[in-house]
């Protein structure tokens, strides 16, 4: 599929991810390409994570050592960052705030990032790396009760919570469940168990998950974050619950699809976006669910959801945009306008969707989920 080249190759080749092996940062991923700017974003270790798991799935697909080779320079750079600051901060660019947050969320996909790539290199010292993060997240992030603690003060040691919604406790921290469980150590099979099973806190009764507990916005990408965690618990514990909870959640977002394919980002919110992102993960999401049960129940609504993901894809023929993902329509003064950022996340989570989607048929749940990340 011509959609599909095009992203994997600006995934690559853009310049998103630095190969230069002189460059200080080599293995760092870059957070989008500011089209107005003509210039590539801050570096993010988070990103970075998410890299090295979509390079896993590109190897698993072409078994070319290419992709092996810039996983090794990513985690590499991974590495450093966590010993250079202690944990995964948030991004490596102009602003000191950066480097001043640790995030538990971004520690996990980081952690995943790197049992994946150990999957594929068989390198020890990533799956170190990987127990080093997620005994962090059990010592000083999961509560008793499952939530988990979003943002800690890399100089004081301190957690805080702050007005940003991706720092306060919310229902994307179920989808911490995933590195957990691929880890297979029955110490953190437990922890997956008591953080996944928070969904029965965050749900709502329409099968919408609520942004933070007792909060009535609901925030789609963080919606999808929940439901990751849930067809991934299902995957490995066999608990028919969590497949359940994650068909309720996905009914709810076929009710609330738009005419042109799209959904709205926020619900009970006051901004106002058409975003990408949490489309190419709701494609994803309901291709699993559907190989779970060998039922078209979501073919319909996954292909509605393609066609607009892929209104979304750059066609400019600068070769630091071409292929890769806009982030979202935002609603202004003048109507819909397109974000000016092409975004990295975006475009690995589009990769894999229309991937999928275009081997609908023949997609094995088993084999598919192992690469969801």
């Amino acid at each position: 599929m011509e959609e599909y080249e095009r992203v994997k190759n600006w995934l690559i080749s853009s310049g998103l991810c630095v190969q230069d092996k002189s460059d200080p940062n080599v293995g760092a991923v870059h957070s989008f390409y500011d089209t107005k700017k003509n210039e590539f974003g801050f570096l993010y270790p988070e990103i970075t994570g998410y890299y090295l798991s979509t390079m896993k799935f590109l190897y698993n697909q072409e078994e070319s050592d290419k992709y092996l080779e810039i996983a090794k320079l990513c985690g590499k750079w991974l590495s450093s960052i966590y010993d250079r600051y202690g944990g995964i901060v948030m991004g490596v660019g102009s602003e000191q705030r950066m480097l001043d947050q640790i995030f538990s969320f971004d520690t996990s996909i980081c952690a995943k990032g790197f049992l994946d790539l150990y999957e594929i290199s068989g390198d020890e010292q990533c799956k170190q790396y990987a127990k080093k993060m997620l005994d962090w997240l059990v010592s000083k992030c999961v509560e008793e009760d499952g939530t988990v603690k979003p943002v800690m003060n890399r100089k004081s040691q301190q957690f805080m919570e702050t007005p940003m919604w991706y720092a306060q406790k919310g229902c994307f921290g179920i989808k911490l469940a995933m590195p957990f469980l691929q880890y297979e150590e029955p110490k953190f099979k437990e922890i997956a168990i008591k953080i996944v099973n928070t969904f029965t806190k965050f749900q709502n009764q329409d099968g919408s998950f609520a942004l933070h507990l007792g909060s009535k916005s609901v925030n789609l990408h963080s919606h999808c974050y929940a439901m990751e965690g849930l067809v991934y618990a299902y995957s490995v514990l066999k608990d028919p619950k969590y497949l359940e909870s994650c068909k309720r959640g996905l009914d709810w977002v076929v009710k609330n699809i738009n005419e042109d394919g799209s959904i709205f980002l926020w619900t009970n919110f006051n901004y106002k976006s058409k975003a990408a992102y949490p489309i190419a993960q709701l494609i994803r999401l309901m291709i699993l669910v559907d190989r779970v049960e060998n039922k078209p129940r979501y073919k319909e609504a996954a292909r509605h959801l393609t066609d607009f993901l892929l209104t979304l894809q750059a066609t400019e023929e600068n070769p630091k945009m071409n292929g890769g993902f806009y982030e979202e329509f935002y609603k202004s003064v003048l109507g819909w306008k397109k974000q000016s950022r092409i975004n990295s996340w975006t475009s690995m989570f589009a990769l894999q969707a229309i991937n999928w989607i275009e081997n609908y048929n023949t997609a094995s749940f088993e084999n598919s989920v192992k690469h969801l990340f």
